[in-house]
């Protein structure tokens, strides 16, 4: 069994020398690809993601741009095959640290699953799991591949350790790791959702530019919104400003800790954990 401990309301993580900041071009590019995409900037990510791999002085520097070029792919393009190759890339470098291995193994799994490539999704979700060295992925890690292996009784008697083990470990997973674990429905943006997505746009593209990355939660505002927008039209704005009121308190009882790809610790907020009664009314 493996057990976590949060000390301070931040996750104790192994290899934090290669996961955290560094002061070489490719860590400087790193950092700031891994704020643009918190942002939802993903084109401006994946450009620094390319840099960052072009700069990288080591497997392990490589490693981290390819986590970030694919992450960002996906969230442009959520069927940009090119972006598993990436996410692949960085999975099975050895030389690279748990961390950036298993959230690189969780993405190319869900990828895969979402594009219905079952067979590609099952070996890295099972290894993101199995391996996961902080609390938040192993928790999120195990709730996908719960939700995967759940669909499929021939798999569930074919591993029935690893489906007992999910099974054990699931009562320990908050809220917003059951509601994240289930594959998102896919549909069109509505004609609601529209003010939001033009308000989001904007942010990006003019504002975020020149104040930087200052949210503190997982999803970032802007990110935030957006999903708010989409799946509930013009409630996407009294949604936001509930949002605003409880973030310094989200912040300061430092409840779910999430480690950033860049060792950054940002505090999960997600949408679902709050938008439910709604969703339960449609």
């Amino acid at each position: 069994m493996m057990i976590f401990l949060v000390e301070g309301g931040a996750v104790r993580a192994e290899g934090g020398n290669a996961v955290g900041r560094a002061e070489s071009a490719s860590g400087v590019a790193l950092e700031l690809g891994n704020e643009l995409l918190a942002e939802g900037r993903w084109a401006a990510a994946r450009v620094e993601g390319l840099r960052a791999r072009e700069a990288a002085e080591n497997a392990i520097e490589t490693a981290r741009a390819n986590l970030l070029i694919g992450q960002a792919a996906l969230r442009e393009d959520g069927g940009d095959s090119a972006a598993r190759d990436h996410l692949e890339a960085a999975w099975l470098e050895t030389e690279a640290c748990p961390t950036v291995r298993c959230e690189a193994a969780l993405e190319l799994g869900r990828a895969a699953w979402a594009a219905g490539d079952r067979a590609g999704a099952f070996l890295p979700l099972k290894y993101a799991f199995q391996h996961a060295d902080n609390a938040p992925l192993f928790w999120r890690s195990g709730a996908a591949l719960y939700f995967f292996m759940k669909g499929d009784k021939r798999l569930c008697r074919a591993e029935p350790m690893l489906w007992q083990a999910l099974q054990s470990s699931r009562d320990a997973w908050p809220l917003w790791v059951w509601r994240e674990g289930r594959l998102p429905a896919t549909r069109g943006p509505s004609l609601l959702s529209m003010p939001g997505r033009w308000i989001v746009r904007l942010y990006r593209t003019q504002i975020a530019p020149a104040i930087g990355a200052r949210c503190d939660l997982e999803p970032s505002c802007s990110e935030y919104f957006r999903q708010a927008s989409a799946a509930h039209g013009l409630l996407g704005f009294p949604i936001m400003a509930d949002r605003f009121v409880r973030e310094p308190s989200v912040v300061v009882t430092k409840e779910k800790p999430v480690v950033m790809p860049d060792g950054r610790i940002r505090y999960a907020d997600p949408l679902a954990d709050h938008d439910f009664w709604l969703r339960r009314k449609q």
